[in-house]
């Protein structure tokens, strides 16, 4: 067979269990923080001067909270070029949200343990937690208007 008839039935099954499985749904809604393993993540700061800046946090503690800020977890690693290109648009919606909003950057090199707790399966993989329940998510880049409207819708 030719290459190109390989690709096609890729794709057809592609479309199959995108169909059959839901792609675009995360099976982890609503999925609680508790039992997860605790690692070093980063907290996004806005600086006075309007720089932001990453302060490292325990996980656990960042995102295992009980007041109603939403907490957005990138899981992310270096050498990955999406999690690069998604990078400014958290970085706006930080400076956007302000104190309504943290944004936590978990390195999924490094925490191995914590990405597979949650079913992290492929990066950028964002989930976005409330009172230590994930209440949204996404996975891969998304335009601004996009988070923004997700995370109105949350609020």
């Amino acid at each position: 067979m030719k290459l190109s008839v390989y690709f096609r039935l890729l794709a057809g099954l592609v479309v199959i269990s995108c169909g059959l499985l839901g792609c675009n749904n995360l099976p982890t809604t609503g999925t609680s923080i508790a039992g997860a393993p605790d690692g070093v993540a980063e907290i996004m700061v806005v600086t006075s001067s309007g720089k932001t800046i990453l302060e490292k946090i325990g996980f656990l503690k960042a995102v295992d909270r009980k007041d109603q800020k939403l907490v957005l977890i990138d899981f992310w690693a270096p050498w990955c070029g999406p999690c690069r290109q998604l990078s400014p648009s958290l970085e706006a919606a930080k400076k956007k949200w302000g104190d309504k909003l943290d944004v936590v950057k978990v390195n999924v090199d490094d925490n191995q343990a914590i990405a597979q707790h949650l079913g992290v399966t492929a990066i950028p993989d964002v989930r976005i937690f409330s009172n230590g329940t994930q209440v949204g998510d996404f996975v891969g880049v998304r335009p601004q208007d996009e988070i923004d409207g997700l995370l109105r819708s949350l609020q």
